[in-house]
Order: structure tokens, then C-alpha cells, then sequence
């Protein structure tokens, strides 16, 4: 479905643009110029728009920074860089890969999550995703599949390519990590809609220990077990992709919590949350007032 957006778009800036320069040219042969002036108008406003959003705003990589505390006495603290939705195919390609990587990099993260959606749709979009192989960090680069990565049937081949560029993929199991004298348990599920299983990535966890749960679906926290982490980490959502002031997505964000878990930091059931809006698209290549983004969360503990 990709490439009907992509006739969309580009009909529209050809032949509204096409349409534009004729009116510039032609202009004091218009009898009605007040009407063709605001079609003009209303056009070029749509046109900008459009522009903007696919093919400017879409390269524009921003860095957001959020703190988050998960112990009511911390000890210890940690950088924590979330990078997620690289959805490396039609849209972006190795080249985008490279640009986020050196700016992720630039900020020397003590640990890096990749909460999935690596690929577009096409198992060989993983062969785009080399220069992965460039993040490193103290405590350790660490991934989950997300529902993109299953496309094609590939997400083993998608997990072999990762675990190959030395990026460990946590596949509904966890991790124990010593952060200074504080311990914190990593743990990370599959996508979801595929072989998701939060009870099994969290069981033997307690409520005594700090633990964050990569998923790829911020709907984990709706799920057995998933409860016991202090902290969910997801992507998925893309933010909405298309968003307006005060108004937020302008479609319905592919979840089951819906559109007031779109973005940011929440609280749910006494849990906290964070959805990373990602640096890849999918549907309309396009983004607008929500351009893709690398999530550097500074972690008490």
C-alpha cells in the first residue's frame, strides 16, 4: 500500500505545482482573479505542507531528553538512549541508518534499547541495517522484533542480522545488569501480535527489584505479568506520524490503549510508561509537528 501514498503525493505536487505556475504566468488573463486566487492560495498552502512533511521534516532528527525516576531512594543513575521504528526500506535506506547511529552515538549513552520495527516490509531490508553495528555502550546495546520484523517471514532473519552486528535480542527473556551496586533487571519480549509473552520475560522478577520491560507494543502494559516492571519502554506508535497542535494524531495510533498513549512519558494504573514516536514510517512517508526522534532518558535507580 506504500506506493498509492506515494502516487498520492507526488500527483499532488506535480499537478497542483504545475497548476501554481500557470496561475503565476497567466495570471492578468484570469477574469475571476479573486477565485483563483484563493484556490491558488489554499493549493499552495497544501502543497507547502505536503512538501514539508515528506521530504524535510521526515530528515529532520531531533534529540529529546526526559528523567525518570523508578526507585523511591536512588543510588544510582543512568543514560539510557531509545531508538526504535528504523522501518529501513522504501523511505530510508542505509544511508538514514548511518545519520542516526552518529548522532545517537554522539551522546555516549550507558545503555541503548531498540524497542523493533527494523524493516519496511521486505526481509533483505535488513541488509540495510549495517551500520548498527557502530552502537556501543557500557551496559550494552539491546533489541526487541517489532510487528514489522515479522513480514515476509522475516523475523529470524531479522534477528540474525542484529545478533551479528553484536546488538543482543531479547526474545521474551530478561537480563541482569549491575548498575554501580544497584541491580536492574532488563527484560524484553517478541512483537505482540506474533509471539509476544510477557509472563514468561517476567517471571521470577519481583516487586522488590527495578526492572524495565522493552516492548515494541506499548500494549504490554495490558498484559500478564507486565506489571512488575517499573518501567515499559515501547515505540510502535510512531507518535500518530501526522499530528497538529493541542490536537495530537490526526489517525488512530495502532493500539489498544489508543491515542492518549501516543508519545511521551504516561503513568498507567500506577505504572510508568514511555512511547518513543521512532525515526522511520510507514503508510504515507510523511510526518508533520512530530518529526522522528532518539530518546535520551536519564534514569534514577
Amino acid at each position: 500500500m506504500w506506493w498509492v501514498f506515494e502516487i498520492i503525493i507526488f500527483f499532488y505536487l506535480i499537478s497542483v505545482g504545475a497548476f501554481l505556475i500557470e496561475v503565476g504566468t497567466q495570471w492578468k488573463h484570469f477574469k475571476r482573479k479573486w477565485f483563483v486566487g484563493c484556490l491558488a492560495v489554499i493549493l499552495a498552502l497544501g502543497w507547502l505542507t505536503i512538501f514539508y512533511g515528506s521530504f524535510i521534516e521526515v530528515k529532520t532528527l531531533v534529540v529529546t531528553e526526559e528523567t525518570i525516576v523508578l526507585s523511591e531512594h536512588p543510588t544510582e543513575s543512568l543514560t539510557i538512549a531509545v531508538v526504535a521504528d528504523f522501518h529501513l526500506g522504501p523511505y530510508k535506506q542505509e544511508r538514514w541508518a548511518q545519520t542516526v547511529v552518529d548522532t545517537l552515538m554522539a551522546h555516549e549513552p550507558d545503555l541503548i534499547l531498540i524497542p523493533g520495527d527494523f524493516i519496511f516490509h521486505k526481509a533483505t531490508d535488513a541488509d540495510m541495517l549495517d551500520p548498527l553495528a557502530e552502537l556501543s555502550a557500557p551496559y550494552g546495546v539491546y533489541a526487541v522484533t517489532g510487528n514489522h520484523d515479522y513480514e515476509d517471514q522475516a523475523s529470524q532473519y531479522v534477528i540474525d542480522t542484529l545478533m551479528g552486528l553484536g546488538i543482543t535480542v531479547l526474545e521474551n527473556e530478561r537480563e541482569r545488569i549491575m548498575i554501580g551496586e544497584k541491580e536492574l533487571v532488563l527484560a524484553g519480549i517478541s512483537d505482540l501480535w506474533y509471539e509476544g509473552d510477557t509472563h514468561r520475560a517476567m517471571t521470577g522478577v519481583t516487586r522488590e527489584e527495578v526492572s524495565i520491560l522493552l516492548s515494541h507494543n506499548p500494549d504490554a502494559v495490558l498484559y500478564s505479568n507486565a506489571d512488575l516492571a517499573d518501567l515499559v519502554i515501547a515505540g510502535h506508535t510512531h507518535g500518530g506520524q501526522i499530528r497538529l497542535p493541542w490536537i495530537g494524531s490526526l489517525v488512530r495510533v495502532p493500539t489498544e490503549l489508543g491515542n492518549a498513549y501516543d508519545k511521551g512519558l504516561f503513568e498507567y494504573n500506577q505504572q510508568q510508561l514511555f512511547i518513543t514516536a521512532g525515526v522511520g514510517e510507514t503508510g504515507p512517508r510523511a510526518r508533520l509537528f512530530n518529526p522522528p526522534e532518539i530518546n535520551l532518558l536519564t534514569i534514577s535507580l
